[in-house]
């Protein structure tokens, strides 16, 4: 049987201990690693004659490798090899035998593939674009979190939604939903369509255990 370990579970091993995570990482790296999947394997060697692994294809291999709610053994070596391969190519091997090295992963890169250690959610909830972009970012790396992502905002809106009235127009529930599109529409469309979403579904669950006590038209212009 394979052990796989989910976002949080990695993020202990891989930078729980006391020394500076890329400290950590590079006394750990051994610059190789097997590759299971044929799919990350076939992304990862197009990319090998590349000066640098870029944001696009990372985007592409990273999600496949949480794909079963987890990661294999071997699949958190390769977040651990080019994680801290800052300057070294990383020798591939796959199953079938086939064998290549792929060169460091870029800067934009690194900080998506980086959020399998992810922030304290109440630094990237309604702090700014950038920190909206990292709380969608997170889901997109790791889909399975998107149930936690999606009830971390509930748990925010509960907040507000407590403190609305009809008097007021039920101005500070209005008050968040609309900076947090606001902040979306200053990331990438991507992210403002994912990030609508996770919004969108937060609400109507508030809606929901609300008794559908929640107006409708306050969040369903997130679709």
């Amino acid at each position: 049987m394979i052990k796989r370990f989910g976002l949080v579970a990695i993020a202990a091993t891989l930078f729980g201990l006391a020394a500076p995570a890329s400290a950590q990482l590079a006394a750990l790296a051994d610059q190789k690693a097997l590759v299971e999947d044929q799919k990350v394997a076939d992304i990862l060697k197009a990319a090998r004659a590349d000066p640098e692994i870029s944001e696009a294809v990372t985007r592409r291999f990273a999600p496949l490798l949480f794909a079963d709610g987890g990661l294999s053994l071997n699949e958190r070596d390769l977040m651990q090899e080019l994680l801290s391969a800052e300057s070294t190519r990383t020798a591939i091997s796959t199953p079938s035998g086939d064998a290549f090295d792929v060169p460091p992963i870029s800067r934009q890169a690194r900080a998506f593939l980086s959020l399998v250690r992810p922030p304290s959610l109440a630094n990237l909830w309604l702090r700014g674009p950038a920190q909206m972009k990292q709380l969608v970012d997170i889901t997109q790396l790791d889909p399975s979190s998107r149930s936690v992502i999606t009830d971390y905002i509930l748990r925010r809106l509960a907040v507000v939604w407590m403190e609305s009235t009809l008097s007021d127009g039920y101005e500070p529930i209005r008050r968040d939903l609309s900076a947090a599109i606001r902040m979306l529409q200053q990331t990438d469309a991507n992210t403002e369509r994912e990030g609508r979403s996770l919004v969108f579904d937060a609400a109507r669950e508030l809606d929901r255990r609300n008794g559908d006590a929640v107006p409708n038209f306050l969040y369903d212009f997130l679709r």
